[in-house]
């Protein structure tokens, strides 16, 4: 556990240190400076979209506590970060997506993110690209909280709360070798997590999920996945795992009241083979009785 914990805290370092630090794609260091939104200075900005399209690469854009009613796009790698999370808040009206990252090395943090399109395959963070840093930051009443799209890979998700959000608090799909640590998930009518359709070699380390009403923690058609001391408290099925020979790494979990700690998945081939065996017995007994 105390393993577990130091790698995150290293990952989150890390990654703070990258907003001062952010290398473009021709390995060219910018210098970086600092885009202020919403406050009382002289020059701020009153969109954050304003600011992150005037910003350059490896700026800073920090947003003063407000609501900022906006769907951003964000196509450059920056450091995106709000006063306080509670009071720094960005509203997607209920439209679509609220928050969007197509660019690699971007780092958000210090924001409530919500009222995301409440409808699939809407989310109030979608991560396009890779090696982003999204921590500290509350994601609530969007259809997804966050959703990881095709071939996203090398993003950190730390020190989040995620909760009341209308399908799954974090969604993967086609994303691996991603890391989720230190987060607090909870409140989701289907799961805390979901990482579906070789979303591979993806972290889950030391988060809480809770009250999840169908699972905390649901894999499903992924190989060499590791869940690694997290804690499930109260989720309807604590993790879902698939069949042995995805490979999936599972020790250090704690689960408190969760009626089904663990759940494995069965290997369709061999259970459709049980059946038609079990069919295949039932008519040979039948027609014997016929028979005699």
């Amino acid at each position: 556990m105390k393993k577990t914990t130091s790698v995150g805290i290293v990952l989150l370092l890390f990654f703070f240190i990258s907003c001062f630090f952010i290398l473009d794609v021709r390995g060219q260091q910018p210098t970086s400076s600092t885009l202020y939104v919403g406050g009382d200075g002289p020059g701020n900005y009153s969109s954050i979209q304003t600011a992150v399209n005037q910003a350059t690469v490896g700026d800073i854009v920090f947003v003063y506590a407000g609501t900022y009613v906006e769907n951003l796009v964000i196509e450059k790698p920056l450091c995106l970060t709000g006063e306080n999370k509670n009071t720094t808040i960005i509203d997607g009206s209920g439209n679509k997506f609220v928050v969007i990252l197509r660019a690699n090395h971007i780092t958000v943090s210090g924001f409530t993110i919500t009222n995301s399109e409440k409808n699939f395959p809407y989310a109030g963070i979608y991560v396009n690209s890779g090696a982003n840093t999204i921590s500290g930051n509350i994601l609530t009443n969007n259809y997804y909280g966050m959703q990881l799209g095709y071939s996203t890979s090398g993003n950190v998700i730390v020190n989040n709360t995620i909760f009341h959000n209308k399908q799954c608090g974090i969604y993967f799909n086609h994303a691996s070798n991603n890391s989720l640590i230190g987060n607090i998930v909870s409140d989701h009518p289907v799961n805390g997590f979901g990482l579906y359709e070789f979303s591979n070699k993806n972290r889950i380390m030391n988060n809480t999920f809770s009250l999840n009403r169908h699972t905390g923690v649901n894999i499903r058609e992924s190989y060499q996945n590791q869940v690694v001391g997290n804690t499930f408290i109260q989720d309807e099925i604590g993790l879902h795992k698939p069949s042995p020979e995805y490979q999936t790494v599972v020790r250090d979990n704690t689960f408190i009241d969760t009626p089904l700690s663990i759940e494995e998945e069965r290997d369709p081939i061999v259970f459709t083979v049980v059946i038609f065996g079990i069919l295949v017995f039932c008519a040979f007994l039948v027609f014997r009785k016929i028979s005699l």
